[in-house]
């Protein structure tokens, strides 16, 4: 190591009363190693989580409770017997990481249980500082044919939502120095910001309000032993070609998301007299079959208290945003879902992929070019060119695979070059979860420096961090972060540009000049909070490290 590399002395910022601190070189002040961040700036900022899954994110606690309403035998139902049983620190696969789903979706199949999982992972996440939230989750997992519908199932869960919003709102407001009981917020808001206020927390009054948007998951492969929903689709389908129904099952999803969005909203059991096409039939609202229910969305607004200007969003119409497929890659190809992808192409919905996390380059390649993806999930594999060729299709052996097998080494390097390319230039976002790629990647040896996330970084593509799954990989947004700034040795540039990819990259519902305003709001008050904590001074809005840089294109 050359001496003139080392860092020569500790430093702390300048200004404030931060203990964040760098490394510095003596000649010329730039930074030579990683910041430290203290937890109450990484809680304090706004930060985004894009990829985020309901079942994976469930309170342990509310687990048992289901379980316990529902009759659903749990190995323990100790909350630290069971996390030790089923949710460990580690696993062995990804198949062992997958098998504490199978009681999680169990319990959440009725619209009381989904609202409460939906209401509690929203506010977990609001608490630690997010401020916008895209939960995912399989709406076919829960729904009960001629029982509880996909529509219902979505509804339930949108319901929890706002809920989580509005109260996280109120908490913004009743966080401010002044408050003297006179704004009006609910009797749960003040008890909890008066839990709250006993610690650091990340609710001010100038924050930029919460909002949230809804993936919906598609399998890639499926059993009728998966749930109720499955089990009847396969009796329907018995004897057609397996793969044909796992995409025929993804096509009624898109196709139930479709009628939903066209409804323009859930109702939300108001005597308004706005809500129309109402999905629950209890109510209390008509259904006219008026299929123009968004022209009078904005015109109703039950659950005011905490929304702060959201009323001219148009953020009431129902914020189903994405799609996406999750499940085993290896053996369940991009293409069994191509005519479902292709309707909400058409459809003006949003496309992510889980890709390239269990498989290699290949299902990236294909989850663009098969399914318009415009996000990636994970993507771990996207520079692993030695596995080219190595992965399964459908039935086994695919053409493509072993096209891709054939080729030489420098044309495996060349196809790796071409796709990053491609991403980088499409800017098409890869939501990195390292918690939970730490527990399911052998191969990083425990060590996040050996993480693909810094060559993506390095490669200058869009990334955003994302917690997963909260309860399986016992992760936060904050915890992200800290992993990232120690693996990579983020500078506050880094952080800040890397922060800002996740709101830029968001399918938020809201028109597309509401949401640059909304993301200009999220610059302002993270830069505000930089300036709190001394970091002002740091770093350029492309980067500043001596290593590599990343960009804030809109």
């Amino acid at each position: 190591m050359d001496p003139s590399d080392a860092p020569s002395k500790r430093a702390s910022v300048a200004t404030g009363d931060s203990n964040i601190t760098e490394d510095t070189d003596a000649n010329n002040g730039k930074s030579n190693g990683p910041f430290h961040y203290p937890p109450a700036f990484l809680l304090r900022i706004p930060k985004s989580d894009l990829h985020v899954h309901l079942d994976g994110s469930i309170r342990i606690t509310t687990l048992i409770d289901l379980a316990r309403e529902h009759d659903v035998s749990l190995p323990s139902y100790d909350p630290e017997e069971l996390k030790q049983m089923v949710f460990p620190e580690t696993y062995a696969s990804l198949n062992d990481y997958l098998r504490g789903f199978g009681y999680i979706t169990t319990v959440l199949r009725t619209p009381a249980a989904l609202e409460r999982a939906a209401y509690e992972v929203a506010t977990d996440a609001f608490d630690v500082g997010v401020r916008y939230l895209e939960l995912r989750f399989a709406p076919q997992l829960h729904a009960i044919p001629g029982q509880f519908s996909i529509e219902e199932v979505i509804c339930s869960v949108n319901r929890g939502l706002e809920r989580a919003v509005a109260e996280a709102d109120e908490l913004d407001l009743l966080s401010g120095d002044s408050d003297d009981g006179t704004i009006d917020c609910s009797h749960e808001a003040r008890a909890k910001m008066e839990r709250l206020s006993k610690g650091p927390h990340p609710y001010h009054p100038e924050a930029p309000p919460h909002h949230y948007g809804i993936i919906a998951c598609a399998m890639r492969f499926f059993l009728p032993v998966f749930s109720p929903y499955y089990e009847a689709f396969w009796e329907v389908h018995k004897g057609e070609d397996p793969h044909r129904v796992f995409g025929l099952a993804s096509v009624a999803l898109v196709t139930a998301v479709n009628n939903l969005r066209r409804k323009g909203k859930c109702c939300h059991g108001c005597d308004c007299g706005q809500c129309n096409d109402c999905i629950f039939a209890n109510s209390g609202a008509g259904n006219n079959g008026d299929e123009g229910g968004n022209e009078s969305v904005g015109e109703c607004n039950p659950t005011a208290n905490g929304h702060r200007g959201k009323e001219h969003d148009h953020d009431y119409i129902l914020p189903v945003v994405a799609i996406d497929i999750a499940g085993a890659e290896s053996g369940y190809p991009a293409s069994d879902h191509r005519e479902a992808f292709d309707l909400a192409h058409q459809s003006f919905l949003n496309k992510t992929v889980h890709a390239g996390e269990a498989y290699g380059p290949e299902s990236i390649y294909e989850s663009i070019t098969d399914l318009h993806a415009e996000r990636i999930g994970h993507g771990c594999n996207l520079f692993n060119w030695h596995v080219i060729g190595e992965g399964e299709g459908r039935g086994g052996r695919s053409k493509s695979s072993r096209e891709k097998e054939e080729l030489s080494d420098d044309e495996k390097r060349a196809y790796i070059e071409n796709l990053v390319r491609y991403l980088g230039t499409m800017r098409t976002c890869i939501e990195v979860c390292l918690s939970s790629n730490l527990q399911t990647m052998p191969e990083l040896e425990g060590d996040l420096r050996n993480h693909p996330a810094r060559k993506m970084i390095e490669e200058g593509l869009a990334v955003t961090f994302c917690t997963d799954n909260g309860l399986v990989s016992h992760t936060d947004m904050v915890k992200e972060l800290t992993l990232a700034a120690e693996a990579f040795e983020l500078s506050p540039g880094q952080m800040r540009n890397l922060v800002f990819n996740g709101f830029k990259r968001s399918f938020q519902a809201k028109r597309y000049r509401a949401k640059r305003e909304y993301n200009r709001k999220i610059i302002s008050y993270y830069k505000k909070v930089e300036r709190q904590f001394g970091l002002g001074g740091y770093g350029s809005d492309y980067g500043d490290d001596h290593r590599y840089t990343t960009t804030t294109d809109e």
